[in-house]
């Protein structure tokens, strides 16, 4: 049986500075295009038809329903054979779906079947392609069903022996500008894999370089090439938590395996599952090992108590390791600056921002715990040589968070040196599937390991916190009435753990809501890379998608969360219209010049956003026009008909927003002389946005206690704690303006839950 703890302690083998090293002595190794790969005339060297098709020959064109819109296939027949599968139009991104568009389209050619497995981590790309492909056989006369079972022996591989490179970007693509704050090279490079082949096998697969983000990279690199090595497959499992690091080393290894000749389909084996079970015994079984689940296993621990944590991805931290820091008062930092706000204060101060639609109870026990968590988690960093914790910059209003900077490491040292050592049994890549309920109290958790292991853990109590949903759309379809969001945040946040409490019986809050993020974003191309998310810094006139103006575009610089991002969401896609002109200025000098120096100061803009020049954004519009969610035009009539607005809707705003600017006065909005961009002269601009969101808030319905509670308003079922962003009560919407109460609650809430767990428990 697999050692979880020993698993825990060894860590990541492989270390960014190594992989950094020596990427300049691979510069200029081109991408391999799709085109690279040979996806015609390679016929299988046995039979493995379920007997004879016939096709109508010819060319057949169909469409697949991708994550990013529809996936084009072209689909070329003889009168027996698939002779040819090419992808014509998408809108997937490329290196993270090069394998469901280019390996897929390989495989399903030379083994004349449809029946080839999706590719982990990126399923809806490869169904789009797989149904798209069935779907040209249909239209060619045959049934996808006569068509032979896959099978990857049939394909006879013929490689040329020797080593071969390839590379592909992950997490951050050329150009990114975000990747910095998070520890990643200024200048971010492609994942570069090396990979060597004798005549029929993948002999070994090595990392050389990754830009990916430090504490979250670590599992793909150093599990994913040897599962293909193992496996002899590009079509392992993805390493949760890391999926964008494992499709760039899964997209490499096919670009370098292309030049060795390879032939795909005998490396399109999906892994096999086991058939085995494990059972474990605890007093208290938590689920997510993210911010809140890492302060309860840290004081459950302390206190003595049995426990088990379930982490269905590969790594440690959650959302937490993206966060600066942590909302919190009376701590002894705050006392080392001066700073005397109390909790009274900041709770008297949330409750009105709120108007109390917030759980009092729960807000002032948080609080209350808030200032001694800092002390407790402050003291175990010092002994491990952290820094931890810093004062607060301010001493007064609402900027009093305590900084920790970003990354994992914290968290990592407080798992390595306190949590594990004292007894917790930490299971990553373990799912849990549901809750055991027994007479009305919780009894323990059903999981399941990724390779397919049943886990069962017996437990008196369990804790779930799981980060929230923000990365299931169809969770926010269904609470927030459109998924229209890109997410800032961790994707593998996807409401398990709500969903676990709701099957048993809890419910949720009254105010489960989207955490907005302030700047603007693209639901289709990641605009949180480059500079278009400060697109609406500008103050430009913000329309929704008729064509109608909506509110004090100033908003979104002002007041960014209770007023701009709540508009935005309002009205789910937003468009920002500007000239040329104005585009010149954000491409020159940013803000600077479209602002001027007075305003900048007097809205005390972020330092992220006042930079010399915003010197990617031609390449970044370029990109957003080719996938139409941006549209350039001489005119502003024909910029209506591109965008799609309502022609008489748009007709009336132009006309209104003209007049406003023609006055100087916005009798309807508000917005001030300076901020009333002309529109006499074009080409014109329109961009296509969404409102980002860090993930959601507002889960479970929670006692002051975090118990979970049921439709008769008491604790159901019995035993069944929930903390950080899957309980709900402490928040309300729109966000509060105090800096870091997302962390701070996560963090504070999870400490706090082992003291009502004791108490449950009776110890």
């Amino acid at each position: 049986m697999d050692d979880p703890t020993k698993r825990a302690e060894e860590g990541p083998q492989l270390s960014r500075r190594g992989f950094v090293q020596g990427v300049a002595g691979l510069a200029g190794l081109g991408l391999l295009g799709a085109q690279a790969l040979s996806l015609s005339g390679c016929a299988p060297s046995k039979e493995a038809s379920r007997g004879p098709v016939s096709f109508d020959p010819g060319t057949y064109t169909a469409t697949g329903e991708g994550k990013h819109g529809s996936v084009v296939v072209e689909v070329s027949f003889s009168e027996s054979r698939i002779e040819e599968v090419k992808v014509v139009e998408h809108g997937e991104t490329e290196d993270i779906s090069y394998l469901p568009l280019n390996v897929l389209p390989a495989a399903i050619v030379e083994s004349q079947s449809v029946d080839v497995d999706a590719v982990s981590g990126a399923t809806l790309s490869s169904q789009a392609v797989l149904s798209a492909v069935a779907d040209a056989v249909e239209q060619a006369g045959a049934s996808p069903k006569d068509l032979p079972e896959f099978d990857a022996s049939v394909v006879e591989q013929h490689m040329k022996p020797g080593t071969y490179t390839g590379e592909a970007y992950g997490k951050w693509k050329a150009g990114s500008i975000e990747g910095e704050r998070f520890g990643c090279p200024a200048v971010i490079e492609p994942v570069q894999v090396e990979v060597d082949v004798d005549e029929t096998s993948i002999l070994d697969v090595r990392v050389l370089s990754c830009s990916d983000t430090p504490g979250f990279f670590e599992p793909a690199v150093e599990r994913m090439p040897r599962a293909i090595v193992e496996q002899q497959s590009l079509l392992v499992d993805t390493v949760t938590g890391a999926t964008l690091t494992a499709a760039a080393v899964q997209a490499a290894c096919a670009k370098a395996l292309s030049q060795a000749e390879a032939r795909f389909a005998p490396f399109v084996k999906a892994t096999p599952k086991k058939e085995a079970s494990e059972s474990y015994d605890a007093d208290l079984c938590i689920v997510g090992a993210g911010t809140a689940g890492t302060t309860a296993a840290l004081k459950a621990v302390e206190e003595g108590l049995s426990v088990v944590v379930l982490e269905k991805t590969a790594r440690i931290s959650g959302e937490g390791s993206c966060a600066t820091g942590a909302l919190a008062v009376g701590s002894k930092l705050d006392e080392q600056v001066g700073n005397h706000v109390t909790v009274d204060e900041v709770f008297s101060a949330m409750m009105d921002y709120y108007y109390w639609r917030t759980d009092a109870s729960l807000t002032y026990n948080v609080l209350s715990h808030s200032g001694e968590m800092i002390d407790w988690l402050q003291g175990h960093w010092e002994q491990t040589g952290q820094k931890g914790f810093s004062a607060p910059k301010a001493t007064s209003g609402t900027s009093i968070a305590h900084d920790y900077g970003k990354g994992t490491e914290k968290f990592q040292v407080l798992w390595d040196t306190f949590i594990v050592p004292g007894g917790a049994t930490l299971l990553l890549d373990t799912k849990a599937e549901s809750l055991i309920v027994e007479e009305g109290a919780v009894a323990g958790v059903s999981a399941s390991k990724q390779d397919g292991t049943a886990v069962t853990v017996n437990a008196r109590a369990v804790l779930v916190c799981t980060g929230g949903f923000g990365g299931n759309p169809g969770m926010q379809k269904e609470l927030f009435g459109t998924s229209d969001f890109y997410l800032n945040g961790v994707a593998t946040n996807t409401g398990d753990g709500i969903n676990l409490c709701r099957e048993a019986g809890a419910v949720l809050s009254t105010d489960v809501s989207p955490h907005l993020a302030e700047f603007c974003s693209n639901d289709v191309l990641d605009f949180y890379a480059g500079y278009m998310k400060f697109l609406n810094q500008g103050g430009f006139l913000m329309l929704d998608p008729s064509g109608n103006r909506y509110m004090n575009e100033a908003y979104c610089i002002t007041h960014a969360l209770a007023r701009g991002a709540s508009g935005m969401r309002r009205v789910g896609s937003s468009y920002i219209v500007l000239t040329q002109a104005d585009f010149g200025k954000l491409v020159r000098s940013g803000v600077h010049e479209v602002l001027g120096e007075d305003l900048i100061a007097e809205y005390k803009m972020r330092e992220r956003i006042l930079v010399p020049s915003y010197y990617t954004l031609q390449d970044e519009m370029d990109a957003a026009i080719a996938h139409g969610q941006a549209w350039k035009a001489d005119t502003l009539e024909e910029l209506g008909e591109l965008a799609g607005f309502d022609a008489a809707t748009w007709a009336r705003t132009v006309e209104d927003y003209r007049a406003v600017i023609a006055s100087g006065e916005d009798p309807l909005f508000g917005k001030r002389p300076e901020l009333l961009h002309p529109l006499d002269e074009g080409p014109f601009y329109a961009v296509r946005v969404v409102s980002p969101i860090d993930g959601t808030y507002n889960g479970i319905k929670v006692n002051d206690h975090l118990q979970a509670i049921g439709e008769s308003d008491v604790p159901a079922p019995r035993g069944l704690f929930v903390a950080g962003q899957d309980s709900g009560g402490y928040f309300s919407y729109p966000y509060t303006d105090y800096v870091g109460a997302t962390c701070g609650y996560a963090l504070t809430s999870g400490m706090m839950s082992v003291e009502y767990v004791k108490e449950y428990l009776g110890l």
